[in-house]
């Protein structure tokens, strides 16, 4: 829309200064009708972007107000046209007539100018509620990613406390493991999004550590090359999957988990597990596929998420993001 008016404004400068110059050719003054155009021409574009920094000022104030903005432009057309009439004085005859044509053009541009004012002002107002929206749900997502980890470290530790009883060294083992997943989140929980890669690497050592935890076989395929690694994706999102996958692991009791890790058409990642939902399970997904939503929210693609299950499969697809 602004494009489109920056147009407008240049070929209604031109236009108008041809106009007006022809009026005033007819008029019997000294000067040619190139001299009248040139002299227009400079009168009506130093108007209109005078008009356009009244605009953009005017915007900038938190009390600019349309009709600070038609007081401030026509004191300066005026002001602008007395200098002018003052400049090329030719009689007060035609001084009273050439005052007549630049007075339509201060109207003309004014009406320009007006309709400029208020798509600068939609757009202002746009952008400020696009700005609180992204604050709130970067409140909500940060609020969420502390959930995680609190909840992820409250488990990991009573698991940690129940193995040290049952096989010390098994427990260290998952103490090391524990360490770096939580300097990982830690560091990570912060970062609006993380590099593809740098989750790939945690969700093997979190899958790892499950795997310890749950006591059965959790076995992970990553089937990504290295070309996608730079690319990006909010934190902890593939920690919302695998917990969500896991619990409903526990609860079922089966033995063996296959998780697979892939790109769909160069935008999208995929995990495919071989624990299909649950009836039980089903609103429990509703809300984990919404906090995903809500995460993805802050990058306009939250549309993009999607999931599906089928009688021995369960798959969730979610955008990359810039990387």
């Amino acid at each position: 829309m602004l494009k489109s008016l920056t147009a407008i404004r240049i070929l209604l400068v031109f236009v108008m200064s041809i106009i007006m110059s022809l009026a005033i050719s007819l008029l019997d003054i000294d000067y040619s009708m190139f001299s009248s155009f040139v002299i227009i021409f400079i009168y009506i574009l130093i108007l209109m972007e005078l008009g356009r920094l009244i605009v953009n000022q005017v915007l900038k104030n938190k009390g600019g107000t349309f009709f600070v903005f038609c007081f401030s432009f026509l004191t300066v057309g005026f002001a602008l046209s007395s200098i002018l009439l003052t400049a090329i004085d030719l009689g007060e005859e035609v001084n009273y007539q050439i005052k007549f044509y630049l007075c339509g053009g201060i109207l003309i541009i004014g009406v320009f100018q007006s309709v400029y004012f208020w798509v600068r002002r939609n757009e202002q107002e746009k952008m400020l509620l696009i700005i609180e929206k992204q604050t709130y749900l970067q409140h909500n997502f940060n609020d969420l990613k502390s959930q995680n980890v609190i909840e992820f470290l409250q488990n990991a530790l009573n698991n940690t406390a129940s193995l040290i009883k049952k096989d010390p060294d098994l427990a260290v083992l998952q103490i090391e493991k524990l360490t770096s997943i939580l300097r990982y989140l830690l560091q990570s929980r912060d970062e609006k999004f993380v590099k593809l890669g740098a989750e790939l690497e945690n969700v093997k050592k979190y899958c790892e550590l499950a795997e310890v935890q749950l006591e059965n076989a959790v076995n992970l395929h990553i089937n990504i090359t290295s070309q996608f690694y730079n690319t990006g994706i909010p934190p902890l999102v593939f920690q919302m999957v695998l917990d969500n996958q896991f619990k409903s692991f526990a609860e079922r009791g089966e033995t063996e988990l296959n998780i697979e890790v892939y790109i769909e058409n160069k935008k999208f990642v995929v995990v495919k597990t071989s624990l299909p939902l649950s009836k039980e399970n089903i609103s429990k997904n509703e809300k984990f596929i919404n906090n995903l939503k809500q995460r993805y929210q802050l990058y306009n693609k939250a549309s993009g998420i999607s999931e599906l299950s089928t009688a021995t499969e369960y798959f969730v697809k979610f955008p990359l993001v810039a990387g």
